[in-house]
């Protein structure tokens, strides 16, 4: 067993959008701390990492992973994909020397550099294709001394949005990855799992949780608020595809009409983040305007689209109930660290019906919905009852809780 000077087993944990303080990617890395306790860690990260998390062991070079492509092009194109890459790569002065995989170099030079060894680990907590053909790499140099290998997928399509190529790269490196015994694959949610063994035959263990901005572990502040406060919704997240922003102002709308005719106990306030193009003339957003105005019975408030971690998580704790409207087309496999903060923060959900993660949202603390309407009523229902319903807040995060103790039973 190879160990550091101190005695620790080792720890890299590769990640390619780690670069700086902001998203979900940076909170993974205090998490899986959490989870190895007693391993002495390494961070692999992103090209452009501005080092806040501490140095970075190696990063992942945008160069390697162009000429990475060169080269799968040369080898599996059509007639003009190869010319043009070979072209392409004969004036990079590369054509000899391009890399097999976009960091599998990287990875084996750090290995020998910090003395990895089998019993060591390498966790990609963001994996994809390009993750699988680096590790088949690193696999094929070091054999039998290769450390023991855990990878969490996030994307059904695995970051190749194309099929029959995303077939053809998989075909390519499975072999190798699938006779190494040290690894381990994993997805976020129940609903990927499954679907990855039925589409690419891949034994993938779905579950594998990592706390976002929220620990369920943690003892948050609670927020006392005066009994004529508003009810304050939640829509956090830039307007990304398949977030189901343009819905807002439909749910909106919906709201305003229902609220005309049978009148909350008290005002209501939804939260929206997004920039000034977003809220400007012809934004998605355009329509808040009209319910700006200070001490309106329904009121949207803007927060700006990139907060920082500590405005986020006020904010966030700010909110009675975090609204969902996600596309099932995007979110029926996929997960969310907004749902995750949401029951870690112990706040009520109102959400597209469909949607992945449903061992988090049936504990009676989530409304499902499928029309403008619909998701307007449930906020309704849940202004009008959230003090009774305190205890379906404790048992989701029980239950989330309970995932993340049972980690250790899948690594150790």
């Amino acid at each position: 067993m190879k160990l550091t000077e101190t005695g620790k087993r080792k720890l890299l944990i590769v990640e390619r959008k780690l670069v700086r303080n902001h998203g979900h990617h940076h909170t993974q890395i205090a998490a899986l701390k959490k989870l190895f306790p007693g391993f002495d860690f390494h961070l692999m990260t992103g090209e452009d990492y501005d080092g806040f998390l501490g140095s970075s062991a190696a990063r992942i070079s945008g160069r390697s992973r162009d000429l990475s492509k060169l080269k799968w092009r040369i080898s599996h194109g059509t007639g003009r994909q190869k010319a043009d890459a070979f072209l392409r790569a004969m004036f990079s002065g590369r054509l000899l020397s391009l890399p097999n995989s976009p960091y599998g170099n990287e990875l084996q030079e750090v290995c020998t550099r910090l003395g990895f060894g089998s019993s060591d680990l390498i966790l990609v907590p963001s994996a994809d294709l390009e993750t699988l053909e680096s590790l088949s790499d690193l696999i094929a140099v070091r054999k039998a001394d290769t450390p023991r290998l855990i990878v969490r997928f996030l994307d059904i399509d695995l970051g190749e949005h194309k099929q029959a190529r995303r077939q053809e790269r998989l075909k390519k490196v499975f072999e190798t990855v699938s006779r190494h015994g040290g690894l381990s694959l994993f997805s976020e949610t129940e609903e990927m799992a499954a679907e990855m063994k039925r589409r690419y035959g891949l034994e993938v263990r779905g579950g594998f949780y990592l706390p976002c901005s929220f620990d369920p572990a943690d003892e948050l502040p609670s927020l006392e608020k005066p009994g004529d406060a508003p009810f304050r919704v939640g829509l956090f997240g830039g307007a990304r595809p398949g977030k189901g922003y343009e819905r807002i102002s439909g749910i909106v709308s919906c709201l305003q009409q229902l609220t005309t005719t049978h009148p909350p106990t008290k005002p209501i306030e939804i939260l929206l983040q997004g920039s000034e193009r977003d809220f400007g003339p012809g934004g998605i957003y355009e329509f808040a305007g009209a319910y700006e105005e200070a001490g309106r019975p329904l009121r949207v408030v803007r927060l700006a689209d990139r907060l920082s971690p500590e405005d986020f998580r006020t904010w966030f704790l700010s909110v009675d109930a975090i609204l969902l409207p996600y596309d099932t087309k995007f979110y029926g496999l996929q997960g969310s660290g907004i749902i995750q903060d949401a029951v870690a923060a112990k706040k009520f959900i109102v959400h597209s019906k469909g949607i992945a993660m449903q061992a988090f949202l049936s504990h009676g603390n989530a409304i499902s919905a499928v029309t403008d309407e619909e998701f307007a009523r449930g906020i309704l229902i849940l202004q009008a009852e959230k003090l009774n319903h305190s205890a379906t807040l404790r048992n989701a995060i029980h239950y989330y809780k309970c995932v993340l103790d049972a980690h250790s039973t899948k690594f150790f």
